[in-house]
């Protein structure tokens, strides 16, 4: 004979329901800690696919539906509907209309021109009687066209080496090519080589994993309230230090993209004209040469002896009034002595 079950009272039922509610709460915590890391480690889809996946549809019967705007029918058009072209689920294409073409594929053409990121760098070569003062000059354009002088190097000319100066400018993209025009103010400009890279995809690649990210982190500080234990709690806050860092990583690396792509730079090479590499050059051999070498090195000597002579006056002078005062003192001493013996004294030098 069986023995009957005894059906659970009221009060283990109330018992267990805190268990069952904590088990659950444990369960969909570490479920949305799983899925906001997945979520983040995919990132952003590919740029295009957004745009893809909401144009496009699946039929009844596995036939895929695109939508096209239509451009020969202003009827349609007015009364909002749109061409659709079925494509049977055998893989076979069905004709769309052209990339770009109508009023709105030259506005998308348009957006996209101006959305592009562009790192431009730029070198060129002056020629210039004093490139002390062409640098001075530059520096200055740079500064009225809203950059700045990264670094500045200026080196003076000397028998064997011509005067020359080297900067490198970090200016506004748009005020590049008028900075290069003006180098021809400076003096002859010997060539320049101005270089730009587009780096649209690599700036669209940052914003998609910041913003990835940034909704895994916010999404890891709900969650962060609602942990139901202090196990989950770091759970969440190990993985939300994670993020945040490499969120941070990403904003810098935007940061720096950007800068450059908004400040260009310009390296500059200013050099001496063929009168300043006359005027350093040596002297030529023969008798003119070996006349004018001996001038320069008696205009030297007599420099240096007047760097002598006035070095010495002051001392000079100094000795001069030590010795009057000692002849004074000895006269004065002579007298005293002949007043005392009775007799004039005979005036003699020391």
């Amino acid at each position: 004979m069986s023995t009957p079950r005894t059906a659970p009272t009221g009060s283990t039922r109330a018992a267990a329901r805190p268990r069952e509610a904590a088990a659950r709460a444990s369960a969909a915590l570490l479920l949305a800690v799983s899925l906001v890391t997945v979520t983040a480690a995919c990132g952003a889809p590919p740029h295009g696919a957004a745009e893809s996946l909401a144009g496009d549809h699946v039929a009844p019967g596995g036939a895929v539906v695109q939508h096209h705007a239509s451009a020969g029918a202003p009827d349609a058009a007015a009364a909002g509907t749109a061409d659709t072209a079925e494509t049977p689920a055998t893989g076979a294409a069905a004709p769309e209309a052209a990339e770009g073409t109508g009023p709105e594929g030259a506005v998308h053409g348009t957006a996209e021109e101006t959305a592009r990121e562009v790192i431009t760098r730029g070198t060129a070569s002056v020629v210039s009687a004093d490139p002390a003062a062409a640098a001075q000059r530059l520096s200055v354009l740079t500064e009225e066209a809203g950059g700045h002088v990264e670094s500045r190097e200026e080196r003076r000319g000397s028998p064997s080496t011509a005067p020359s100066a080297t900067l490198v400018l970090r200016l506004p993209a748009d005020h590049v090519s008028r900075t290069v025009d003006a180098l021809a103010d400076l003096g002859e400009v010997a060539d320049v080589s101005v270089t730009r890279e587009d780096v649209t995809a690599t700036g669209r690649d940052l914003d998609a994993r910041v913003a990835a990210l940034t909704t895994s982190t916010d999404r890891l500080r709900e969650l962060m309230v609602q942990a139901a234990d202090t196990a989950d709690l770091l759970r969440v806050e190990k993985e939300l230090s994670d993020r945040q860092a490499e969120l941070d990583a990403l904003r810098s690396r935007r940061a720096s993209l950007s800068e450059q792509v908004a400040m260009s730079t310009l390296e500059v090479w200013i050099t001496a004209d063929a009168s300043a590499l006359a005027a350093t050059a040596p002297p030529p051999p023969g008798f003119l040469g070996g006349l004018s070498a001996g001038w320069e090195a008696l205009v030297v000597a007599g420099r240096w002896a007047l760097v002598v002579v006035g070095t010495l006056l002051p001392w000079a002078a100094a000795a001069g009034v030590l010795l009057a005062v000692g002849r004074l003192g000895w006269r004065a001493l002579l007298e005293v002595r002949a007043r005392r013996s009775g007799s004039a004294p005979a005036p003699t030098a020391p």
